[in-house]
């Protein structure tokens, strides 16, 4: 959205209370036949297998603003699709949108600005199709047949693709002697969710129920279950014999941790101590750059690290769950806010994502690192700004570092979160709530004033990504590739006043 995009009224539908013919981009006046503003949403499962389906959007909104000659915005309610797949105006010049999507546990408002009048949005989601909650308290009875005795380095972990749940076997499971694994009854609960839902799916004959063994970090063998539908509150589940992982590929790539360093001293606010981190992953959902999934192998990297070489194995290739490689580097920071005891620790970060490259590769975290967020030309610098709660849109804009030797740009799409701090139920923290997810081809962006209340407080996070969506240019989010990189900033943290 362009600066223009200002306005000083609050969300109205301004669509039933005057003529259509009166806001620009309404009806192909031209005669060029246009096709008008349109949005629709494909629902992505990521399983076992991948399903594609068009999202219902029924009980959804969304709205696009209008710019008017004198900086304001229009809403205009967009048309749900008589099979309920895709919202469509008489609107004829592209325009931003703001819709929701059935998140959990509450819809999070997007704002998508780009210039081109169809978009294709994908909604990713960690599932087998037609998910429904296991009964509370429901047990599962593991016992995994091993193909050679435990060692004391080993260690296993039950993980579920499709449910997607993963709990390790406490020490009091894994037996000193013998030739069979066997767990205690348990239950999956909410922090065994994968894919972060406040209750376990319910394992269905879709899924593949694993046994993973893991020896100094490095998965060494793996025993899956014939595929069964969970019933009733308890359910005895026996792997066939596990097999081993063959560690037959190298990974081998080179990395500047000193050079990495010195980009994080260009962020403000200034975050410090360097924390760097890798893993592989075998992930059924590596055509959408998704790195979720079991755990090959991963460690942590020091400032004396140049580089890292591995071998590890992926047993399952033959389904089609590519391994991916991820590099994750951060430095943080801790804000309490005055006259509190609640702290909330706040962060930059770059990351890189990608199929494991030829040997020798370099891992140079091409995106750019938002250095610098400011709103309303004031800049987020300092923790505990305090910022008048806006009449018109507010004006976000980020400013990237450039990484050494880029020879193009540093991103192709650029993402803001708005979170508010809410303190969390033990009350000695705060959390970040998420209020808005906007996304766009520029480093600037234009918010809903009604986002801002009077007395709360909030930060933004600049998120930049380089790769990854090769058809962007047309609107197209459903087409996903690697490499993707992508370096990320938190705004210092503010208060709106009256």
């Amino acid at each position: 959205m362009g600066r223009c995009a200002a306005s000083a009224v609050p969300v109205i539908a301004f669509a039933t209370a005057m003529g259509c013919a009166q806001l620009a981009g309404i009806d192909d006046t031209n005669g060029s036949r246009r096709p008008p503003d349109s949005l629709e949403v494909t629902r992505l499962s990521v399983g076992v297998t991948q399903e594609q389906t068009p999202l219902d959007l029924g009980g959804l909104t969304a709205t696009y603003f209008v710019a008017r000659g004198d900086a304001t915005f229009d809403r205009i309610p967009a048309s749900l699709s008589p099979d309920a797949s895709k919202w469509t105006t008489k609107l004829y010049d592209p325009a931003p949108v703001q819709f929701t999507l059935p998140d959990l546990p509450a819809p999070i408002p997007r704002l998508f600005a780009f210039p081109v009048p169809r978009l294709q949005v994908l909604y990713g989601v960690l599932e087998h199709p037609g998910r429904i909650a296991a009964p509370d308290g429901a047990t599962f009875t593991v016992t995994a047949p091993l193909d050679v005795p435990i060692a004391a380095t080993d260690s296993f972990q039950t993980y579920v693709v499709g449910a997607w749940l993963a709990r390790g076997f406490a020490a009091g499971e894994i037996p000193t002697t013998g030739m069979m694994l066997s767990s205690t009854p348990f239950s999956f609960v909410a922090g065994n969710s994968v894919a972060g839902r406040p209750a376990p799916d319910l394992v269905t004959s879709r899924d593949a129920f694993l046994v993973l063994r893991y020896s100094s970090g490095a998965m060494t063998g793996v025993a899956e279950a014939a595929p069964f539908d969970q019933t009733g509150m308890a359910t005895t589940v026996m792997t066939r014999t596990m097999a081993p992982v063959m560690q037959d590929q190298t990974l081998d790539v080179k990395l500047s941790p000193g050079v990495l360093a010195t980009r994080y001293l260009a962020a403000r606010p200034a975050v410090a101590t360097l924390s760097m981190s890798w893993s592989l992953v075998a992930a059924p959902g590596y055509q959408i750059a998704s790195n979720a999934g079991p755990l090959l192998q991963s460690g942590g990297l020091t400032m004396a690290d140049a580089g890292l070489t591995v071998k590890y194995g992926n047993p399952f290739t033959a389904r089609r769950w590519n391994t991916i490689f991820t590099l994750a580097t951060s430095e943080s920071r801790v804000y309490t806010p005055a006259g509190t005891a609640t702290p909330v620790t706040l962060n930059a970060g770059m990351n890189q994502f990608l199929e494991p490259p030829a040997p020798g590769f370099s891992l140079i975290l091409p995106a750019g690192l938002p250095i610098l967020i400011a709103i309303d030309n004031m800049p987020l610098s300092t923790d505990g700004q305090s910022y008048k709660q806006p009449a018109r849109f507010a004006h976000v804009t980020v400013v990237s570092d450039t990484p050494p030797g880029a020879t193009g740009p540093g991103a192709d799409l650029y993402n803001l979160q708005v979170f508010e701090l809410v303190a969390n139920q033990a009350g000695n923290a705060l959390d970040r709530k998420i209020v808005l997810a906007a996304a766009s081809r520029d480093a600037s962006f234009d918010l809903p004033p009604e986002l801002f209340q009077a007395g709360h407080s909030y930060t933004l996070r600049a998120i930049t990504t380089l790769g990854g969506f090769p058809a962007l240019g047309d609107g197209n989010f459903l087409t996903r590739e690697l490499p993707l990189s992508q370096g990320y900033l938190d705004s210092a943290v503010f208060t709106v006043t009256p």
